[in-house]
């Protein structure tokens, strides 16, 4: 299936990878004309980039042999086209200040809007993978920060995990369990991963989705100015701890059930909202679990064909 894929799909990589290329630079372009730090920022950004694409490399080199997706004729035209632009559009939107729950919305919508576009069949998730991916994600981005510098490692442990003098934080649990890790599972796996493996192969795919997604936090980290590629350095670590366990069981929805764990830990902990962001878990996990045992299989025909009469 490999070879054959990558024998009939061969002589679309170099275009798929050049409208991307062309989607980075534009990115870095408009970052520069930001003005909000002059050249530090454009320098900034830049780096991040280089560190983003040495990571993409680890997501090409553990891609799941697991994401089987198809698309042919003009929509495979369309998706080649709509990704890089919808990856630019994304990471503009984010430099500009759009709001992280408004931004988050759009992404589902995004992903949901550019599904017709290719046909894809879902596995079953691994539930135990994705808790136990999550908590080792938590663990190793712990013990990174810990490492980085004795402030970073004094703020570790300073963390509470349960703060009940900030009730209006509980809410906070909702937003990065339920929208970010959905939201961002259905872009960076589902639309980026599955919609790019339809259009330029899996290997090809899991490089440009491992790139954007690390790239997406680039606009977040750039007030930090050139400490900004340690900071995506550090993600990036900790995103190969989730491609590991995500080449185990490539699932959409072992994705999200893994990110969901890693971020109930880290924003429970941080924020002081871990009782709030544990019982959403377990409604998600037990949500997920109920939601795939019919054995979720989402096919979308090619063509509607019509007989004609006689």
């Amino acid at each position: 299936m490999g070879a054959q894929e990558e024998l009939v799909l061969g002589p679309r990589l170099p275009a798929y990878t050049l409208l991307n290329v062309a989607a980075v630079v534009l990115c870095v372009m408009v970052t520069a004309g930001a003005g909000l730090m002059g050249p530090v920022m454009s320098l900034a950004t830049v780096m991040s980039a280089a560190v983003c694409a040495a990571f993409a490399l680890v997501g090409y080199a553990l891609a799941p042999s697991g994401v089987h997706s198809e698309s042919s004729g003009f929509r495979k035209e369309v998706l080649a086209v709509a990704l890089p632009a919808v990856h630019a559009l994304m990471f503009i939107s984010l430099l500009s200040g759009t709001s992280g729950a408004v931004f988050y919305w759009v992404t589902i919508i995004m992903a949901a809007a550019l599904l017709p576009l290719y046909r894809v069949k879902l596995p079953s998730p691994d539930i135990r993978i994705g808790v136990f991916g999550g908590v080792v994600m938590f663990v190793t981005a712990v013990i990174i920060t810990a490492l980085f510098s004795v402030a970073s490692a004094e703020a570790v442990l300073a963390w509470q995990p349960v703060d009940l003098q900030a009730p209006e934080q509980q809410v906070y649990a909702v937003q990065m369990l339920l929208v970010v890790a959905l939201a961002e599972e259905l872009w960076a796996r589902l639309t980026a991963l599955w919609g790019g493996a339809a259009v330029a192969g899996v290997r090809t795919a899991a490089f440009w989705s491992t790139f954007w997604f690390l790239f997406a936090h680039v606009p977040s980290r750039l007030r930090y100015g050139l400490q900004a590629p340690v900071i995506i350095a550090v993600l990036g670590t900790v995103l190969a701890v989730f491609l590991i366990f995500y080449r185990v069981s490539p699932s959409v929805w072992t994705a999200v059930v893994m990110h969901g764990t890693y971020n109930t830990l880290l924003a429970g902990m941080y924020y002081g909202t871990l009782i709030a962001e544990l019982v959403l878990l377990a409604v998600l996990v037990y949500a997920i679990s109920k939601l795939t045992q019919a054995k979720l299989e989402l096919t979308i025909p090619e063509v509607v064909r019509v007989e004609q009469a006689g």
